[in-house]
């Protein structure tokens, strides 16, 4: 560990995998600039990243959120040229599972956007749903697709992938770096401070996750989102769970699932998500204990019975481990991407809104051109960190709109 450099291009705050992604996205538009990527733990990726379920879902009903998965594939296999070396993907497919008339006709227009874009589309009979996803139910089916050419990843092995190849064009990660303000002047940010001294950097990238806040509130431009609970859970081995089948996107039962090891790993969104003032969370949340729910069982109990309908081994199999950590949602489910309104040279990567794995790729790209002052290839507004106005993060009625977006979430 040594102390970060006294001065900089470009601070990257947060060293997980928006972060890593910028990082190598700006080297590979701009192999001059002196970039330096921050983070408080001692290895990267270890928070929200670390706790992700990393499906790789390319069909989304917002074509902006569509436009950055895509580039997410794309740097997957720029990954591996760089590198000379595998960048961790499974196209194992994700089977998009319809069990009632709207949401049949919800799938439906899906599959019309995802073939508008050009993506594989295979519709499966329920008949030959056992011998192609073995534990779902067919006679729950009212529609599905298969999106063949999807994929799910080891969500720290991308990160690891994205900061090695930044480390190759020549970025500097400091790790055991606790940055506890962004500095500003005359409405323009020149810097950042931290435990081991100030950097002077005329452009930051703001990639904190759920302590950006902490940062960005003090300096007058507070986020619109905040930290939510997102939880999965994972069963025993069983027969029924081949080592290789589709991932599984369940929205009548608001729930997804993926392959895990010869077990199943599957997620519930909870009817009343719970949300956490920032302030209150501890430096590391990986690992973190709800004090409502810290095993899980209340939360699992509500939504059994809906996944239940499409798993019906859900009742005799073991579950082997539970984990819940924060994504951070805003009330529109969209993510906040941008410069910070008010403060010249900050750019916000952050309200990943359980989706930042599949974007990662994406957000990079795009974060690097507003940073080189270029025009990013995706239209951004969407996701604008000013659009909701004037918010405050930490009250609890606010909270509890972006805990809503996660209870209304269907997608993967």
């Amino acid at each position: 560990m040594t102390a970060p450099p006294a001065s900089a291009d470009v601070a990257v705050v947060g060293g997980g995998i928006f972060g890593c992604s910028v990082a190598w996205h700006l080297l590979r538009a701009d192999p001059t600039l002196r970039v330096v990527v921050l983070e408080r733990h001692e290895r990267l990726a270890t928070q929200a990243t670390s706790q992700a379920a990393a499906l790789l879902t390319r069909a989304r009903s917002k074509p902006g959120q569509m436009a950055l998965v895509a580039r997410t594939y794309a740097a997957i296999e720029e990954l591996g040229d760089v590198l000379g070396e595998p960048v961790p993907l499974a196209r194992v497919g994700t089977l998009h599972v319809a069990g009632c008339e709207r949401t049949a006709a919800d799938l439906a227009a899906l599959e019309g956007i995802a073939a508008a874009r050009g993506l594989a589309v295979e519709h499966i009979p329920p008949d030959d749903l056992p011998a192609l996803v073995p534990w779902l139910e067919p006679s729950a089916v009212e529609r599905c697709a298969l999106m063949p050419d999807d994929g799910i990843t080891d969500a720290c092995g991308l990160a690891e992938r994205y900061a090695k190849a930044a480390r190759i064009a020549g970025a500097a990660f400091h790790t055991g770096v606790v940055v506890g303000g962004l500095a500003a002047e005359g409405g323009r940010v020149t810097g950042v401070e931290t435990d081991r001294g100030p950097v002077v950097a005329p452009r930051v990238v703001l990639a904190a996750g759920a302590w950006a806040n902490l940062l960005a509130a003090p300096l007058g431009f507070p986020l619109p989102m905040a930290p939510v609970r997102s939880q999965y859970w994972i069963t025993e081995p069983d027969p029924l769970f081949p080592r290789r089948h589709p991932a599984v996107i369940l929205p009548d039962a608001s729930a997804y699932t993926r392959p895990e090891v010869g077990a199943l790993l599957f997620g519930l969104r909870e009817r009343a998500a719970v949300s956490a003032d920032p302030r209150a969370l501890p430096a590391e949340t990986n690992g973190y204990a709800f004090e409502d729910d810290p095993e899980g069982w209340a939360a699992l109990e509500p939504g059994a019975p809906a996944l239940q309908r499409f798993f019906p081994a859900l009742e005799r199999i073991a579950i082997r481990h539970h984990l819940a950590g924060f994504s951070t949602y805003t009330p529109d489910g969209a993510f906040v991407l941008g410069p910070a309104p008010d403060i010249g040279g900050v750019f916000v990567a952050s309200g990943c809104c359980g989706a930042g794995i599949a974007v990662s790729g994406g957000v990079g790209e795009v974060l690097a051109a507003l940073v080189l002052g270029r025009q990013p290839p995706v239209d951004l507004a969407p996701f604008d960190p000013a659009r909701f106005g004037s918010v405050d993060p930490f009250d609890p009625a606010f909270r509890a709109t972006c805990a809503a977006a996660r209870s209304r979430k269907t997608a993967g």
